[in-house]
């Protein structure tokens, strides 16, 4: 099956690639080279315990995302690098259409980039989803598994594989993933944890559920569940999800959520 990945590019996303090339072998890839966040460098420069949060995030990365730069080298072939600084949304999407009226995938995944005009490239022949940080309909928009733990909410944090439509973060959900919790996690390690326990459980599922029926439906839902914009974080906010998440752990009761999958 012809697929297109569209990422951002930390080793997260690079890894999250490697894994699902396994099997969805033929592929393009466009990576979308991206701050962390959009005020970043702002961000440093005010709060250390912002730059500290950070810079241990990146450390964890490459701790669990190895041989991520070995990947990269061995496919360039199949990547399209973009800057998110040196395009706008228009001149995006429009790059992802060219690419697709010429490469002609029948999937689409999704995982870490800008917002996609999924109206202007959906259509019977290409199934597309969305890779969502955070577990939906509970945790939608940006940073969602940051905020379960700054709402004492540390059992919510995971990963969700769910149709790309043309509302955020609101399609059909096909498989999700969480983590389990021990006393020497961090919320950076979860994070990552999440990552790769996504990376080992859904990319044969969803494989395998579109080679037996393409056209599946996945699990329709209804929230009133916020939304997360990038302007709702504020550095003090690490202070308290920090805090929370130390409280959490002496929570000897700790239950995971319900997950939506359709297997």
């Amino acid at each position: 099956m012809k697929t297109i990945f569209i990422t951002g590019n930390h080793p997260r996303h690079i890894y999250l690639v490697k894994r699902f090339t396994k099997l969805f072998s033929n592929f393009k890839w466009i990576i979308e080279t991206r701050d962390i966040n959009i005020n970043d460098s702002v961000l440093r420069k005010k709060s250390k315990l912002y730059e500290k949060h950070i810079l241990d995030f990146k450390k964890k990365e490459k701790i669990f995302f190895k041989e991520t730069l070995s990947f990269l080298k061995r496919k360039k072939k199949k990547i399209i690098n973009i800057k998110r600084n040196e395009i706008n949304s228009v001149q995006f999407n429009k790059e992802i259409l060219k690419i697709i009226k010429k490469f002609k995938p029948k999937i689409l995944f999704s995982y870490g980039c800008q917002k996609i005009d999924i109206l202007k490239i959906r259509n019977k022949k290409i199934r597309c989803f969305n890779i969502h940080g955070g577990l939906l309909p509970k945790y939608r928009g940006v940073n969602t598994n940051f905020w379960p733990h700054k709402n004492s909410e540390s059992n919510y944090i995971g990963l969700t594989l769910h149709e790309l439509t043309d509302k955020i973060d609101s399609g059909d959900i096909y498989f999700q993933t969480t983590v389990s919790i021990n006393k020497y996690d961090t919320i950076n390690s979860l994070s990552c944890k999440a990552v790769m326990n996504f990376c080992n459980r859904v990319p044969k599922k969803i494989f395998y559920t579109l080679k037996k029926n393409f056209q599946i439906k996945g699990i329709k839902f209804k929230t009133n569940s916020k939304t997360w914009i990038k302007k709702d974080f504020k550095p003090n906010d690490i202070k308290v999800a920090y805090r929370n998440f130390k409280n959490f752990l002496k929570n000897e009761n700790i239950k995971k959520p319900l997950l939506v999958n359709i297997y």
